[in-house]
């Protein structure tokens, strides 16, 4: 018998990524499986999931939150089609069990699974539960947590903390970078960029790379500002690399000794894995600004240091990242005390509770 599921969900890396890693995990210890992600044409999944071996199917839906009314109105129409195409799916895939990687493409498959009976589970990313997950929780068999303080959101009796999934290419023990003639800072803004971390970049960036010979950067500028970043740094162009998308994540965080990141909780739960240092920097306008919340889950353990994107003012940054260049005790430091929140096991323990609600009898192996 092949165990079967949907993921469903998506949209950004932090939901697709944590999704992909528990599909990883499920493969490797059923590879019979039979495994489909379902999601949205707007967002990484056509484009990331084939070089994961993965298939997907697209649906129709659209978001609900900070929307006008139109548009919200909107959305309700659309919903019931994606149900539909939803119940569709269901019936022609049959899987075991569903999974809501929250976002709203998530919605109408989970939904679907409802009025069809199928199990259903949902794995939350964030220390702040979007609205997605929220909605379906009442209707989930498990749900998947990340942050002790997620607890408080949903059913007790339903909820397994198991920190966040990584894929398994970043699972692989990290070794860190032997050389320190030189300092190698990776910058991430997220899989669709940041604006404002990319403008801090070109206003301080250049000055350093004046000074400290030995510092070498790899820039994730997103599509929008690729090329301004990139003009902003030809004269350093031997010890700066400037990408839209870096596909090889753990390529680079086997070569960085410190990140500058938004505070997305699949970026966290990798860096932490790795023993990356970091210096947050939380996206303002995330739902219900849960990225300055899970920002504070690593600060607090000295793994971190946090600006608000209001902070972020030249001469202060410049400060900070002289003080990591000059002080590579206190980078070590930081680095210990992020592996150690690391959990990078959550994937395997969550594809071993997922093939267990999957199996019919109980006693047989997939």
């Amino acid at each position: 018998m092949v165990a079967r599921f949907i993921f469903c969900g998506g949209g950004t890396g932090g939901h697709l990524f944590p999704g992909i890693a528990i599909a990883q995990a499920i493969r490797k210890k059923a590879p019979d499986s039979a495994i489909l992600f379902v999601g949205t044409r707007r967002g990484l999944e056509e484009r990331i999931l084939p070089t994961y071996g993965f298939d997907f199917t697209p649906i129709q839906s659209a978001g609900f939150k900070n929307l006008g009314l139109i548009k919200k109105l909107k959305a309700l129409f659309i919903l019931p089609g994606g149900v539909i195409e939803g119940l569709r799916l269901l019936r022609s895939f049959n899987p075991h069990v569903v999974i809501g990687l929250g976002s709203y493409s998530a919605l109408p498959v989970m939904i679907a699974g409802i009025l069809k009976r199928t199990k259903r589970v949902l794995q939350e990313q964030n220390s702040l539960p979007g609205l997605t997950n929220r909605i379906l929780a009442p209707f989930a068999h498990k749900i998947f947590i990340s942050f002790e303080n997620t607890q408080r959101w949903f059913p007790k009796a339903k909820t397994l903390l198991t920190g966040n999934p990584i894929r398994e290419e970043i699972c692989r023990k990290r070794q860190t970078p032997s050389s320190r003639e030189s300092f190698h800072l990776l910058v991430l803004g997220g899989s669709l960029g940041a604006h404002a971390i990319n403008e801090l970049c070109v206003a301080t960036l250049p000055s350093l790379l004046a000074s400290h010979p030995s510092l070498h950067i790899h820039i994730q500028t997103g599509k929008n500002d690729y090329a301004m970043v990139k003009q902003a740094f030809e004269k350093f162009s031997e010890r700066v690399v400037v990408s839209d998308f870096i596909e090889d994540m753990a390529s680079v965080y086997k070569w960085a000794h410190l990140v500058i990141s938004r505070a997305g909780a699949t970026t966290l739960s990798e860096i932490a894995a790795c023993g990356l240092p970091a210096i947050l920097i939380p996206y303002p306008h995330a739902a219900n600004d849960h990225q300055t919340e899970n920002a504070r889950a690593f600060v607090s353990k000295g793994g971190a240091v946090m600006f608000l994107q209001t902070q972020l003012q030249k001469g202060v940054f410049i400060n900070v990242l002289e003080e990591f260049l000059r002080n590579p005790r206190k980078l070590q430091e930081m680095a210990d005390r992020m592996k150690s929140l690391g959990r990078p096991k959550a994937a395997e323990t969550i594809a071993e509770s997922l093939l267990a609600l999957a199996n019919p009898r109980g006693g047989e192996t997939w």
